[in-house]
């Protein structure tokens, strides 16, 4: 019996560095997928900015038409908007910002507008 436990131990090493051979190739892809995932995952985050930009503008556009007799509440609709708009702008730029991007998001022209958020992000964090 002890010959039959000894001869499974030995085999072990072998079938364990066959078993990371054959683990390789998944891990390479899954590597790989990874990166790829998080690139994408980024693209989103400016994606969704950009869209947060363009219903900042649509916000202007809405409060500079609004009809007089329905002005007010439109208008205190339109501030709310606004309000939370810029929020969500603020919270992506600074997490984008944290983790690095900043650079990205000058490339790509969005920078601008953090600067003039950006006072408003750490003053309310302060």
């Amino acid at each position: 019996m002890m010959l039959y436990i000894a001869q499974r131990f030995e085999k072990k090493p072998e079938e364990m560095d066959a078993m990371k051979e054959k683990r390789q190739p998944v891990v390479s892809r899954i590597s790989a997928n990874t990166d790829q995932v998080l690139r994408l995952h980024l693209e989103m985050d400016f994606r969704r900015l950009e869209r947060m930009y363009f219903k900042q503008e649509q916000i202007q556009e809405l409060k500079r038409h609004a009809n007089s007799s329905q002005k007010l509440i439109s208008l205190q609709q339109l501030e709310r908007l606004e309000t939370t708009t810029n929020s969500c702008i603020s919270s992506m730029l600074k997490r984008l910002f944290e983790a690095g991007y900043g650079q990205e998001l000058k490339r790509r022209g969005l920078v601008q507008e953090y600067q003039t958020t950006v006072s408003v992000i750490l003053h309310s964090s302060v």
